[in-house]
């Protein structure tokens, strides 16, 4: 069967239901599926995890939006609700080649495994301060409900951020605020937009106040690194909006949909109790099976490319479906479907990407969950969602593989205050 992007065989849309439904349906198409985004816009879906590998380190695929042909003939609407995640500041991760190294070079040397390695007591640190500020938050709610995301996903990724940053603890929130806005495929344009401006705006005071004052933080260590060859103020505010945003959004869904995942699967919870050594290998198959990015946004054929039975035309975009590519069973084997702690497939896991552009700060993010998980159900065995999971709301978007609220209840009988 000929493929083409002149008849999509597919619609896809953050309101289309569960995302892992979606990408079981495209996976039934085919390696690479011709689909109908928001607006009517044709792109390509990658769902073969073995064909997404490969498309991310071909050099005939590449990151500029400005070779997207119907960006190139304004066909793209300014209130295109995708239109922030593909137009950013320039930044690593919109280049490739000699300039992507040019600034992702700086940043790899200032973001070291031994940088990583030394945050490990401030992350066990502000692990068990929000475990504390959990407890109290269930002791205080009339019935013990509290939100998880709320007061455990989302302040532990950003502490460690500000320790790593230096951010001012004032702005957590308002971060947190932004970038879902920005995000957000439900959020209305004039919200969007203001959450471009500020966070554009928040990165550029960040660059002024650690020019002015230099300390061991990472921006810091980035303003040196790049003393040689310095980054535009575009290209910094450009990166470190990437690195907040990897460093907090996604990690906050790691821990959400990891929760999620062992809470589903109680054998699987008492085996990592059994057996704590497993944890490690514990959050590598939390990320394979239910990672906290869904299709990621975007490569652009560079020239005609024959892909399989697809015909990909140069400015074609190529998005690539992380949660199809983690329980794709031509990789994982017939049970890729299922959730196993004990899993260890030869090499690995495609939720941090691949080839040059992979991200840096996974290993911080492994860190994390590593501390965050197993602190977590140590501490309250008996926690519990305070309802279904099926209830709980998705966040809106294509992007991310996320819940806006996520109820539970520390023990097996509501709290008292």
């Amino acid at each position: 069967m000929e493929l083409s992007l002149a008849r999509p065989a597919l619609r896809v849309h953050s309101a289309d239901g569960d995302l892992h439904l979606q990408a079981d349906r495209l996976r039934a198409v085919g390696p690479l599926v011709p689909v109908e985004l928001p607006g009517g816009l044709p792109a390509w879906v990658v769902t073969s995890d073995r064909l997404g590998r490969s498309i991310l380190t071909d050099r005939r695929f590449v990151k500029d939006v400005e070779t997207w042909h119907a960006w190139q003939r304004g066909e793209v609407p300014p209130d295109w609700p995708l239109r922030n995640v593909v137009h950013t500041p320039r930044s690593l991760i919109t280049v490739d080649g000699a300039e992507h190294r040019r600034l992702r070079g700086p940043l790899a040397r200032a973001l070291t495994p031994a940088r990583v390695a030394g945050l490990k007591d401030a992350v066990a640190a502000i692990v068990a301060r929000r475990l504390d500020g959990l407890a109290e938050a269930a002791r205080t709610a009339p019935d013990g409900t509290v939100d998880f995301r709320t007061a455990y996903a989302f302040p532990i990724p950003m502490d460690v951020l500000g320790v790593l940053l230096d951010l001012p603890e004032d702005w957590h929130g308002t971060l947190r605020t932004l970038f879902e806005d920005f995000f957000s495929e439900a959020a209305p344009p004039e919200r969007k937009y203001a959450a471009v401006l500020g966070i554009g705006s928040l990165m550029a005071d960040l660059i002024a106040l650690r020019r002015a004052r230099p300390g061991d933080d990472l921006v810091s260590a980035l303003l040196a690194a790049a003393v040689d060859e310095p980054y535009t103020q575009e290209e910094l505010i450009g990166t470190l909006q990437v690195m907040v945003a990897a460093g907090h959004e996604t990690t906050v869904h790691v821990l959400v949909n990891g929760l999620r995942a062992l809470l589903a699967h109680p054998g699987q919870r008492r085996l990592l109790a059994e057996r704590p050594d497993l944890w490690p290998n514990a959050v590598e198959e939390l990320l394979r099976w239910d990672g906290p990015v869904a299709t990621f946004f975007a490569r652009y054929a560079a020239e005609d490319a024959r892909i399989g039975a697809a015909d990909v035309r140069r400015g074609d975009p190529v998005l690539v479906n992380y949660l199809a590519m983690g329980r794709d069973p031509n990789r994982y084997g017939p049970d890729a479907a299922a959730f196993d702690v004990t899993r260890e497939p030869r090499g690995g896991h495609t939720s941090f990407g691949h080839g040059p552009h992979m991200c840096l700060g996974a290993p911080l993010a492994r860190l994390e969950a590593r501390l965050a998980l197993p602190a977590l159900l140590t501490r309250f065995p008996a926690l519990h969602l305070a309802v279904p999971d099926q209830a709980l709301e998705r966040f809106p978007s294509l992007m991310l593989n996320g819940r806006t609220d996520v109820p539970v209840r520390l023990t097996a009988t509501p709290a008292r205050a």
